[in-house]
C-alpha cells in the first residue's frame, strides 16, 4: 500500500532577489528584474516549487519541516549577484543546499548593460541548466500498481503566485526591450518605419531602379525622441559650461641670490575633470556606443535616438565650446598685476602689455572634446590630471603688495573681450 500514497519528489527553489555587488542605485532594479525572469523561465517545471525570501525564513527557522517533505525532494537556495562595470556587467550564481548548507554548483556569465535582453536570456538559460541536474526524472516516479487507463489527468487551477509572476515578468520584458531600444548598441540603426520608407522611395521599371534621395527623404525630426534630447541639452549645457576642476596650491616665493630685489613666484594648478562627470554620462544619458582605452572614454549618441538642434551642431562644428584657464594675480587694491593667458593661440602670445605683467603660456590641454557626424555625435572625455606649474619674477615690493589670485575659464572666441580691458 506505501506505493498507493507514495508523494512525488520535488526541488523547493529559494529565489531571492539577485544582490548589487557595488551598490550602484542607478542599475539597483537589475536585481529584482533578474529574479523575475529566472522565474518566468522556471514556472513551467512541473516538480518545481519557486520560494520566496519569506519561505526561507520559515524553513531556516523550521528545520523539521524538512523531514515532512517527500523522499528526495531539494531544498535549492540560488545566491545570484551581480556587478557592473562602464557597459559590462558580471553576473555569478551560487547553488546552496539548504538541508546541508554546502555548495552544490556555481556559475559566472557575463553581458552588456546596453544589452539587457540577451543576459536576462543567459542567465534563465543558465540557472535552467544548473537545475537540470536536481530535478526528478520520470523514471525516478514510483509505479501505479492501477492501469495506466485508470489514471485520470489532474485539473488543477494555476495557483495565483504564477499568473502574477507571469505578469511581472511579461512587464519586465517590455520595459527591457524599450531599454534595449534607447540603448542600442549599433551605431546608425535605423526604424522599422525609416526603413519602410526607404523601400517605399526604391522604385523599378523595365529592369531600371531607381531612389529618390531628395532632401524630402532626410531624418526628420522624432517627436519621441524630445525627451532624450531635452536631457541632452541640459548635460551638454552642463558639460560645456563648467567641465573642469581646479586644484590651488599656495605660491612658493624664491629669492634671487644674485638680486636680493628680484622674487620668482611659482605658482602650481591642478586640473582635471570633476569627478563625477563621467559617472553621470554613464547613468543619465542612453549612450549608443561606449569606448573605453585607458583613462579616455568615448561616448556615442546617434540620431535615431536623440534630435539634435542646430545651434548645438554650430557650436560643435565652430569650437565656440572650448575654453582656456586665465589666471590673474591682484595687488591689494584689487588691481589686476600679473596676467597668465595658456593658450596656443600664437596671437596672444605675441601681444604685450604696458598695464600688467603678462605672460602667455601653452601647458593646459583640453581634457573634453565634442565630435559631430553625420549621424552621431561623439563625447570624448580624458579622466587625467594635468599639473602645471606657472612662474614670473617681480620685484620683492610688487610680490608683497599681491593678495589674491583667481583661475577663470573663458570661451577662446570671448577671450579678447575679455583681456584687451586688461591688457
Amino acid at each position: 500500500m506505501s506505493a498507493l500514497f507514495a508523494r512525488d519528489p520535488l526541488v523547493y527553489f529559494y529565489l531571492l532577489p539577485f544582490d548589487n555587488v557595488q551598490n550602484d542605485a542607478s542599475v539597483e532594479w537589475i536585481g529584482p528584474g533578474l529574479s523575475e525572469i529566472v522565474k518566468d523561465k522556471l514556472k513551467n517545471e512541473s516538480t518545481l516549487r519557486i520560494q520566496d525570501n519569506d519561505d526561507l525564513e520559515y524553513i531556516m527557522n523550521n528545520r523539521s519541516e524538512l523531514l515532512k517533505q517527500a523522499r528526495g525532494s531539494k531544498n535549492l537556495l540560488l545566491l545570484g549577484k551581480f556587478n557592473r562595470k562602464l557597459d559590462d556587467i558580471s553576473v555569478s550564481m551560487q547553488f546552496i543546499d539548504i538541508a546541508t548548507w554546502e555548495e552544490t554548483s556555481n556559475k559566472t556569465i557575463s553581458g552588456f548593460y546596453s544589452a539587457i535582453p540577451a543576459l536576462k536570456d543567459k542567465v534563465g538559460e543558465t540557472v535552467e541548466a544548473m537545475l537540470s541536474e536536481f530535478l526528478p526524472k520520470r523514471s525516478d516516479k514510483p509505479k501505479s500498481p492501477f492501469p495506466d487507463f485508470a489514471i485520470q489527468p489532474r485539473k488543477s487551477k494555476p495557483p495565483k503566485v504564477s499568473i502574477e509572476s507571469e505578469r511581472v515578468a511579461s512587464s519586465l520584458d517590455a520595459a527591457i526591450l524599450e531599454l534595449e531600444a534607447s540603448m542600442d548598441f549599433v551605431l546608425g540603426s535605423k526604424k522599422r518605419e525609416e526603413e519602410a520608407k526607404k523601400e517605399k522611395s526604391i522604385q523599378q521599371s523595365a529592369g531600371e531602379w531607381s531612389m529618390d534621395f531628395t532632401a524630402e527623404s532626410k531624418v526628420d525630426i522624432n517627436p519621441e525622441n524630445d525627451e532624450n534630447s531635452a536631457l541632452l541639452e541640459t548635460v551638454l549645457d552642463q558639460l560645456i559650461s563648467s567641465p573642469y576642476q581646479v586644484k590651488l596650491e599656495r605660491p612658493n616665493f624664491i629669492y634671487h641670490e644674485e638680486d636680493e630685489q628680484l622674487i620668482t613666484v611659482q605658482f602650481k594648478v591642478e586640473y582635471s575633470l570633476k569627478e563625477n562627470i563621467i559617472h553621470e554620462m554613464l547613468t543619465t544619458l542612453p549612450y549608443t556606443g561606449l569606448q573605453e582605452d585607458g583613462s579616455l572614454t568615448v561616448f556615442y549618441y546617434s540620431r535615431d535616438k536623440f534630435n539634435f538642434p542646430q545651434y548645438l551642431i554650430d557650436d560643435i562644428i565652430s569650437e565656440s565650446y572650448r575654453k582656456i584657464p586665465v589666471i590673474q594675480f591682484f595687488d591689494k587694491s584689487r588691481n589686476p598685476s600679473v596676467v597668465l593667458t595658456d593658450t596656443p593661440d600664437s596671437y596672444w602670445h605675441a601681444r604685450s602689455s604696458s598695464k600688467v605683467l603678462y605672460i602667455p603660456s601653452h601647458k593646459f590641454s583640453p581634457l573634453i572634446n565634442f565630435t559631430m557626424g553625420g549621424w552621431s555625435m561623439q563625447i570624448a572625455m580624458e579622466t587625467v590630471k594635468i599639473p602645471i606649474t606657472y612662474e614670473f619674477t617681480l620685484p620683492v615690493s610688487a610680490v608683497e603688495n599681491l593678495s589674491n589670485v583667481t583661475i577663470k575659464f573663458v570661451n577662446e572666441a570671448d577671450l579678447r573681450s575679455f583681456l584687451d580691458p586688461i591688457l
